[in-house]
């Protein structure tokens, strides 16, 4: 009976080796495989057909009759209060100057008419800023501009004083008109302050 368990036992080591040594070893796994692959080169693609995207807008801020002199544009989040009176195109870019101590949110609206124009305008200033026509009511916390036209509302928001001219220069020549029927523009928590334009000048309004 012991000789029988002996065998027993060698004839099993004997297949136990036999399978260990016949066994496929394990294919080595591409390590390129297993690591997460990297992202560089797709965000460089996004970025580049952003920044194409983004070029013939950038030139509107540059060009010789404007000179704002903007090295970068990137698109903001539209949740402005204007947004929900339909307008036929809107826009909001963060603009970065070329000596990077400025940026400037630009918020833009064309509407149909000058009728729909007014009732955004009329209704953000009555709803969301609780003021009115000519009210001295601060409207920013910002330094802020704004250039209303027939069928255009252009913001303006800055922490610095913007150069007005230059803004009313980027109005006229993108919305192909100088007729401005509101004109605000107030310093970081002051008054807001109307002004007409008239034989290239600012005129300031009476405040009500």
């Amino acid at each position: 009976m012991k000789c029988n368990n002996v065998l027993l036992v060698f004839i099993l080591g004997l297949l136990s080796l036999n399978t260990a040594c016949t066994e496929k070893p394990q294919a080595v796994k591409n390590l390129d495989e297993i690591r997460p692959k990297s992202e560089s080169k797709q965000r460089i693609k996004q970025y580049t057909e952003a920044k194409d995207t983004l070029l013939p807008y950038l030139k509107e801020y540059n060009q010789d009759s404007v000179l704002l002199e903007i090295q970068r544009i990137s698109l903001l989040e539209q949740n402005h209060f204007i947004n929900r009176f339909q307008p036929l195109k809107k826009s909001a870019f963060l603009l970065q100057q070329s000596d990077s101590t400025e940026n400037i949110e630009h918020f833009a609206w064309e509407f149909k008419d000058s009728v729909a124009t007014k009732n955004a305008f009329y209704n953000w200033l009555d709803i969301e800023k609780s003021s009115k026509i000519l009210s001295s009511k601060s409207l920013s916390k910002l330094y802020f501009v704004a250039l209303i036209t027939e069928k255009h509302i252009d913001f303006f928001y800055s922490n610095k004083k913007m150069d007005v001219p230059k803004l009313m220069r980027y109005v006229k020549f993108n919305r192909n008109t100088d007729i401005y029927k509101y004109i605000i523009i107030q310093k970081r928590n002051s008054k807001a302050l109307w002004y007409q334009f008239a034989d290239e000048k600012l005129n300031l309004i009476p405040s009500k």
